[in-house]
């Protein structure tokens, strides 16, 4: 009996996404969304695409770090992204790390594409640490 409710389940669920699939646009704006833990707290981080590189602006991470992601595109092509990792001094920013993905794949209807992996990254100033994970999310997902 509980099989038949099991699938029961399956068919709404089928249906549900069936229907949502017709009613989407042909080209939703994708999202890269960023989970950025340091200290045992996590932010997340959702950026969406957009034409100048300099309208993105960093993400201050407990006064002890800063992210930044840069994502160059469209609703149907991201031409890149680039992600900035600084460790805060007392003066001023000082990157850490950059990284560049050129026209990664985008995500279909309802979908995820994992770009980054967990990075771990440790600061010279007293080795605090930053991990942070990106994935491309389309918009509304």
């Amino acid at each position: 009996m509980s099989s038949f409710f099991h699938l029961q389940g399956l068919a709404r669920c089928f249906a549900a996404v069936a229907a949502s699939a017709s009613a989407a646009p042909a080209f939703a704006m994708p999202t890269l969304h960023c989970q950025v833990g340091q200290a045992g707290e996590v932010l997340s981080v959702d950026v969406r695409p957009g034409a100048n590189p300099y309208d993105f602006k960093a993400v201050d991470i407990r006064g002890n770090f800063r992210f930044r992601a840069v994502v160059i595109g469209d609703e149907r092509t991201i031409e890149y992204i680039k992600l900035y990792t600084y460790y805060q001094t007392r003066q001023q920013p000082v990157l850490m790390h950059q990284v560049k993905y050129l026209a990664p794949a985008m995500p279909g209807v309802g979908r995820t594409v994992p770009l980054t992996g967990v990075v771990q990254l440790f600061s010279p100033r007293l080795g605090r640490e930053i991990q942070y994970s990106c994935t491309l999310v389309e918009a509304g997902t």
